[in-house]
């Protein structure tokens, strides 16, 4: 418990310390959440279609987060080593 409270204290004074360069930081990891799910959400519209004609896309955090990276060249790479395999 000693350990939470230490943690926590020490985040908050983080955020009193450096407060002007958290909104970039927080605008960052916000971009790089949506670009994740996007393409989470893509990859599962790909194996939706692509599941009705026998094709198996995976979709997780890995997928995910090729295809977040690369955005659709890393869907259609995601793709094409899934139907190699």
């Amino acid at each position: 418990m000693k350990f939470i409270i230490i943690i926590c204290s020490l985040v908050l004074l983080s955020f009193l310390l450096f407060r002007n360069s958290f909104p970039k930081f927080f605008e960052g990891v916000s971009i790089l959440l949506f670009r994740l799910g996007f393409s989470v959400l893509l990859l599962y519209g790909v194996h939706l279609l692509l599941g009705s004609i026998g094709y198996a896309i995976p979709v997780n955090l890995f997928t995910g987060a090729v295809a977040a990276a690369l955005g659709i060249p890393g869907v259609i790479s995601v793709v094409a080593i899934s139907m190699l395999i």
